[in-house]
């Protein structure tokens, strides 16, 4: 429960969100837990272990103290984990970028290189769910689940990002890439129309994450751990 609130306090210091907004989710066997809403919840920025609450795939409360309860969103989370046995951890949050972006049409585009690991998400495609609906109950988590397929990581128009991975950490760095790829493709039309980068450079981008690389940066789980390790870093000197 530990790492969950140490995922939820780092993403809501870097402003992955706003105001109470936003879940982190880890499977926990035929069930996840997640950081309890309701009477005593608190912002992302202070959640604690004791915030975090057990919740079946069903969306039935399983353990957490009084006062919470499951997220109205619980379902986007319990349907990417019935249609996704691979995915371990599911993170949706609210980047203001983001949420402008689609309000606007524009989609999230792959603008720039070696600046930084968002580029990646934005060459394999970023489609955006056509709703600013909350994702409510069964009927709205099983559309959303299969809008996501096999993707990693979506984009929700006038509402925010889901983004999965096959641990916290790894999803945790996989938001807050997706919030610099938003946040870019946000500040450059501000200035212009940003230019896309080549095909050439898209087939290279797409393999710099690669666990094999000798020189640089690690790639694979090392290089998300180490990036995370950074982010940890950021939001304790930031708090």
């Amino acid at each position: 429960m530990e790492r969950l609130a140490t995922t939820c306090r780092v993403l809501g210091v870097l402003d992955a969100t706003h105001a109470t907004f936003g879940h982190v989710s880890v499977r926990d066997g035929d069930a996840m837990l997640i950081r309890g809403k309701g009477r005593d919840e608190v912002g992302l920025r202070f959640t604690d272990a004791s915030d975090i609450i057990r919740v079946s795939l069903d969306v039935e409360l399983i353990e957490g103290r009084d006062g919470l309860r499951p997220p109205s969103e619980s379902f986007l989370h319990t349907w990417l984990y019935k249609l996704r046995p691979d995915v371990q951890s599911v993170i949706h949050m609210h980047p203001q970028s983001a949420v402008l972006l689609t309000t606007c049409g524009f989609d999230v585009q792959p603008i720039y290189g070696a600046y930084g690991r968002g580029a990646a998400l934005a060459v394999e495609g970023l489609p955006v769910y056509d709703s600013s609906l909350t994702i409510r109950d069964d009927a709205r988590g099983q559309d959303f689940a299969e809008f996501v397929g096999d993707r990693n990581a979506v984009l929700m128009r006038g509402h925010g990002v889901a983004v999965v991975a096959d641990s916290i950490e790894e999803a945790a760095v996989r938001t807050l890439q997706l919030k610099e790829v938003a946040d870019m493709n946000y500040s450059a039309r501000l200035i212009g129309s940003p230019r896309t980068i080549t095909a050439a450079e898209a087939d290279e981008i797409s393999k710099m994450d690669d666990p094999g690389r000798k020189l640089g940066s690690a790639g694979g789980k090392a290089g998300a751990l180490a990036m995370w390790r950074y982010y940890q870093d950021l939001a304790r000197a930031t708090a």
